[in-house]
């Protein structure tokens, strides 16, 4: 009897783990496909316009294209470590880019590959502050959680990001959006290779949670057989 009751407490232990685990696998299921069906119904929407970013809320605008017209600020230029590009490693370039309403944004002007060696810094897409227009995707997240501990400016500044240190000094505001450059009306601006728009799967984790539900199945049988040995060990000694 000593078995069992132990057995139970174990079985009643590990299957609420298990479920416990199904719901937590199953939530990120969820979360990952609201997201991912909310990129698709957005990338199809007809462009915003600068006034609606402050119009329409967070979810009205991720991931929507947007035209906007204004001018790069080549000094504020930043390079972000650990961007793949078909299995080649570079950088992500990101440039200041300001508004003709004079609002600062940073805009991640895509991938390029990087240097021969750790020495040798990449060749980027050379932009001037000439007046242009620019169609681009806005990023409904600020930049620097997205890019935090894989910044570094160009030239560097003792080791500091120069994200870091515009932040620290308050020299600039910006906007809390991005936009990933998709093309610009001079086409010397338009990225070689631009941002990619994130894998729209929704991954394993509703296989994860059914086989979590699995796992408590399979402690549910092995109670079962315990309990069932320990009855026929019993009737035995009758």
């Amino acid at each position: 009897m000593k078995r069992i009751v132990g057995a139970s407490l174990l079985a009643v232990i590990l299957v609420a783990l298990c479920l416990q685990g199904a719901r937590w696998q199953f939530d990120r299921h969820e979360v990952r496909h609201a997201k991912n069906e909310l990129i698709r119904a957005n990338v199809a929407k007809a462009p915003i316009t600068e006034s609606d970013l402050t119009d329409l809320n967070l979810n009205e605008v991720a991931w929507r294209s947007i035209k906007i017209a204004g001018r790069f600020s080549p000094e504020s230029e930043i390079l972000v470590r650990n961007r793949y590009h078909e299995g080649k490693y570079g950088f992500g370039v990101v440039t200041l880019f300001q508004s003709s309403a004079g609002k600062n944004y940073w805009v991640d002007r895509g991938w390029v590959v990087a240097g021969k060696n750790a020495l040798t810094p990449p060749e980027t897409q050379a932009v001037s502050n000439e007046l242009i227009s620019v169609e681009g995707r806005v990023r409904a997240e600020n930049i620097e959680s997205q890019i935090a501990g894989t910044v570094f400016a160009v030239p560097g500044n003792d080791g500091e990001s120069q994200l870091a240190r515009w932040n620290n000094e308050k020299e600039i505001t910006t906007e809390p959006f991005y936009f990933d450059l998709v093309n610009a009306d001079n086409s010397a601006f338009t990225p070689d290779v631009p941002a990619a728009l994130p894998e729209l799967s929704d991954g394993p984790h509703l296989a994860y949670s059914v086989q979590w539900i699995l796992f408590a199945g399979l402690v549910l049988f092995g109670l079962y057989l315990v309990i069932r040995e320990e009855r026929k060990a019993q009737a035995q000694k009758l």
